[in-house]
């Protein structure tokens, strides 16, 4: 009996991992028409609301940021699975960069936006004992926020120390340091923005799923 007891846990560890795949690749109808329709919201934004805020601002991919990782919040609370956040992150900044035909250093941007969204997915997802509640999990959330917006700048960074040498960037950095603070910043406000708005989409979409 005693044998068995670590073959019975590798048994349940295997039925675990077999139904978390299994969720990953199973799509509802809802969730795909979140997807599509919040991907669209993050495109449009972006081609129509990101030059002119730009040109008001004078800070680019303002909107992207700020926008985008509110939307991060929204579907990956929505949806309660891995990949969803994902997925809509590789969708908006593949048909932005297609449709703005962007350059080099617009296609490495873009793959930031990729990789900071499947950075929120991962943290927003991680299998945690204590899931956190409350203030706790307000902070954890805004935590996760920061630190994908970090990550989602390393391609720029890296792009800009492979074009200009390490002494071109140690250079660079103290003159463009407010660009990757400003932008960690909005990947934050877009997540702190969302937070309060939160409870009620999740109602109204409960509301509209029960209908």
């Amino acid at each position: 009996m005693a044998g068995q007891e670590p073959l019975i846990a590798i048994s349940l560890a295997e039925k675990q991992e077999t139904l978390g795949s299994m969720k990953l690749l199973n799509w509802s109808t809802r969730e795909i028409a979140l997807v599509s329709i919040l991907s669209a919201v993050w495109i449009t934004s972006q081609i129509y609301l990101g030059p002119i805020v730009g040109q008001i601002t004078g800070m680019h991919g303002m909107v992207n940021r700020l926008v985008g990782w509110f939307l991060l919040l929204v579907v990956a609370e929505l949806t309660g699975k891995f990949g969803r956040a994902s997925l809509m992150a590789v969708i908006a900044s593949l048909v932005t960069r297609t449709i703005r035909r962007s350059s080099l250093e617009g296609l490495i941007v873009g793959a930031g936006y990729v990789l900071g969204g499947l950075t929120f997915d991962l943290l927003f997802f991680v299998p945690i004992r204590r899931k956190p509640k409350g203030k706790t999990r307000t902070v954890y959330l805004l935590v996760i926020a920061i630190v994908s917006g970090v990550i989602a700048s390393v391609p720029y960074l890296l792009y800009k120390l492979y074009f200009l040498g390490l002494y071109g960037f140690i250079a660079w950095i103290p003159v463009n340091a407010f660009r990757i603070v400003k932008e960690v910043l909005l990947s934050f406000l877009g997540v702190f923005i969302g937070l309060p708005i939160l409870p009620q989409i999740k109602f109204w979409s409960h509301g509209e799923k029960q209908n």
